[in-house]
């Protein structure tokens, strides 16, 4: 009983510092984003705020994770596969940003090579995503002898 009231208050105040620590980190991302329009290259300063934006994202969705967790008292591991999905994608647009300034740099190879397994990345979690639905919605429905 003790331990279980325990995480409970452990959860609650890791999802308290999430909170707090999105609502400003996002502040900073739309403050920056603000005050750097026309004194950075748009494109540039759009690819931070979108950045800065899924960074944010990832926040939500892992105090969505905790709140599934303190209701259900049960660890989901979808949350986390989608947390993983938008951290590939976050930096997928961060560094395909800065390919194009390392073009004919000794650098550009490892830099494609990195966007390769992050790709590889995104497609192998959003393949195991669906298997879980799936899995999960076959085990939900009564089979054909249940239904007689």
């Amino acid at each position: 009983m003790l331990l279980s009231y325990g995480e409970v208050v452990i959860d609650a105040a890791v999802a308290s510092a999430l909170i707090v620590s999105g609502a400003i980190l996002l502040g900073v991302v739309v403050y920056t984003f603000a005050r750097n329009l026309g004194r950075v290259p748009f494109v540039s300063n759009a690819l931070g705020l979108l950045s800065g934006l899924l960074l944010v994202f990832i926040f939500t969705e892992l105090i969505s994770t905790i709140r599934v967790v303190i209701a259900r008292r049960t660890v989901e591991v979808e949350p986390f596969l989608i947390v993983g999905i938008v951290a590939a994608v976050r930096r997928l647009i961060v560094i395909s940003a800065e390919a194009e300034n390392l073009l004919g740099t000794a650098r550009f190879r490892d830099v494609m090579l990195e966007i390769g397994v992050l790709a590889a990345t995104v497609l192998l979690l959003g393949v195991t995503v669906l298997v879980l639905r799936i899995t999960r919605r076959g085990g939900d429905e009564p089979s054909a002898d249940q239904k007689e």
